[in-house]
Formats: C-alpha cells, sequence, structure tokens
C-alpha cells in the first residue's frame, strides 16, 4: 500500500479508472494492485524537485497484527476502502501530510509509532474530508512490466493531449500490438483507451478552468476536443456540469 503526497507542481492524477487534477497538499492513501500515476505539467526542461513524498507499507502485516494487537483492527475499514483509492481533503488532508512528513527521520519504534500516527489521522477521517476514486474497486495486478508500459502510455498522452489521439499509434509507441495494448488498458483502467483519455482530456480542461482566464473555447481545442458541443457533452459527462458553470462554483 502506498500514501501520496505532492508537496509542489499541478497535473493529472491516475488512479485506476479516475482521473482528476491534482495540485500542492494532494493525498492519497492507494491499495495494492491499483494502477497510479501523478502527471505533472511542465514547461519544457523543467525539473521540480522534491516533488513527492511517500510511505509504502504491507497491509498484510498490519491485518495479521490485528490479532494480537486489537487497537490495530479499526484501521481495517480504511485499508479496505483503499482498494479504491482514497484522496483526503481539508484537515485531514493538513493532519496526514504533517504526520507523514514527520515519519522521515525515524527508526525502529519511533517509526513503527510515527506510522500509526499517520494512518490513524486517516482512519479517523470525517466522511466529509475523504473521497474514493477508482469506480468499481477492482483487482488489477498489473505486474511491474505491464506497469511500467502503461506509465509510459500516460506520459506519452500527456504530452500529446491536444493532438489527435489513436490507439493504434500509442500501442506502436509502447511497443505493443493494438491488440494486446487494448487488453492492457482495459485491464489497467477498467474503461479502456478512448474513455481514459477523454478523463484525461476533462481533468486538464478543469484545471485550466479553474488555474487561467483562457476562453472556454481555447481550452476545448487546446485539450484535444475537435468541437464544443462535444467538450461540453464529454465535460458533463465526466463532472455533472458544464466547462461554464464549473468556473464558476470555482471562483464564487
Amino acid at each position: 500500500m502506498e500514501v501520496h503526497l505532492i508537496r509542489r507542481s499541478a497535473g493529472t492524477m491516475m488512479v485506476g479508472d479516475h482521473a482528476g487534477p491534482f495540485g500542492p497538499g494532494n493525498l492519497c492513501l492507494i491499495g495494492p494492485y491499483l494502477p497510479h500515476n501523478w502527471i505533472s505539467h511542465l514547461d519544457e526542461d523543467e525539473v521540480v524537485h522534491h516533488r513527492d513524498a511517500v510511505l509504502q507499507f504491507d497491509q498484510g502485516r498490519f491485518l495479521s497484527a490485528a490479532g494480537a494487537l486489537p487497537e490495530l483492527d479499526a484501521l481495517r475499514p480504511l485499508l479496505e476502502d483503499a482498494a479504491r483509492g482514497i484522496e483526503f481533503s481539508g484537515r485531514t488532508a493538513l493532519r496526514g501530510a504533517k504526520a507523514l512528513e514527520a515519519i522521515e527521520g525515524t527508526f525502529s519504534l519511533r517509526r513503527l509509532a510515527a506510522v500509526a500516527e499517520l494512518l490513524g489521522v486517516l482512519a479517523e477521517s470525517p466522511e466529509s474530508e475523504r473521497r474514493l476514486l477508482d469506480s468499481h474497486g477492482g483487482t488489477y495486478r498489473l505486474d511491474t512490466a505491464e506497469a511500467e508500459v502503461f506509465n509510459l502510455a500516460l506520459h506519452h498522452i500527456t504530452e500529446h493531449l491536444g493532438e489527435r489521439m489513436l490507439v493504434s499509434e500509442v500501442a506502436e509507441v509502447v511497443g505493443l500490438s493494438r491488440d494486446a495494448f487494448s487488453r492492457l488498458f482495459a485491464r489497467a483502467t477498467g474503461v479502456g483507451f478512448s474513455r481514459t483519455v477523454i478523463r484525461m482530456r476533462v481533468s486538464e480542461a478543469r484545471r485550466l478552468l479553474s488555474g487561467t482566464d483562457l476562453p472556454v473555447s481555447e481550452i476545448c481545442y487546446r485539450v484535444g476536443f475537435t468541437n464544443l458541443s462535444n467538450f461540453n457533452r464529454q465535460f458533463r459527462a465526466t463532472t455533472g456540469t458544464t466547462p461554464s458553470a464549473y468556473r464558476r462554483i470555482g471562483r464564487s
């Protein structure tokens, strides 16, 4: 399992079949085998140092230890929900980020106590400050090589988001046949290639609507949609609102 904190930069977060914008302070708990990636939108040659803080731990060991330490059993619902990925917000995100940073430099029992403090903060978070990300919580189980290919594909899509996107062309970039690539993408996202690209385009549009004054029409074409009506339709299907309303809500 992984607790992931973004310290710097903004971009698109991919967790299972979820795609959405992220920024500094983004804090998530990711379950085993759940594909995930935080793709920063950077200028050419831009490098962000110390972008992330990450804690990895063995879920099974915590659940096994609950037999001897009943207090740990309180973590079970949190760890089970993490199969879908959990994004934290509000006070929980602030407290969780501080607890995660405090783990660095600790050892032995002090490290165990610091990890328990972090997981306690996350487990006690109110429902209003946690959001499940993946829509179905399936077991993806990509091996290391498959995960590398999938992440390479995501980076290629991000770099060429405003261009025409054909599954055969991206498959060729990552060295797979079209059929093998389509199967991998379906397993990695649960929704397949085309729907994933749409969600990534909508995610980038959300970021631009919130963070810039670009006209909606320009954002539409910048993120790869070829007409406004389709952009509005796909944006509403993904977010439940129109691009213009999304911008107004974000600024109210």
